[in-house]
């Protein structure tokens, strides 16, 4: 399987005319989406918490996340994203993709709309 990029639009609520254009890898491995500080920063979010992820290394980091509207062609949604660090790569995880009502197609190399999965379907 082959990895992709995909166009996501990122924007703070409390400012929803900044607006920061993101094309960063798919990863549908990493569950939230990584996007860099500065790009965070001009948008002027609010941090929420720190959360723990174990490096490839076994080691533990904590990173700032902070709430977010994001938007992938016509679809958008409120989102947690992770504030990325240095040389961390921007990427859209799954929380993004599925919040979006989305999923990852590897043989067109997109994105594409999807019907989710409901465990509870008595009606």
């Amino acid at each position: 399987m082959g990895s992709f990029s995909a166009k996501l639009r990122v924007w703070n609520p409390a400012s929803p005319e900044k607006i920061e254009e993101v094309e960063a890898m798919v990863d549908t491995g990493a569950a939230f989406s990584w996007i860099h500080r500065e790009r965070l920063e001009r948008l002027g979010v609010e941090k929420l918490r720190r959360i723990g992820f174990r490096a490839i290394d076994g080691s533990i980091i904590e990173l700032e996340t902070a709430a977010v509207w994001v938007a992938s062609n016509d679809f958008k949604a409120p989102d947690i994203i992770v504030l990325a660090e240095g040389t961390d790569m921007e990427v859209i995880g799954v929380h993004t993709i599925e919040g979006l009502g989305l999923a990852a197609d590897p043989v067109q190399e997109k994105l594409i709309p999807t019907v989710m999965p409901a465990l509870n379907t008595a009606r």
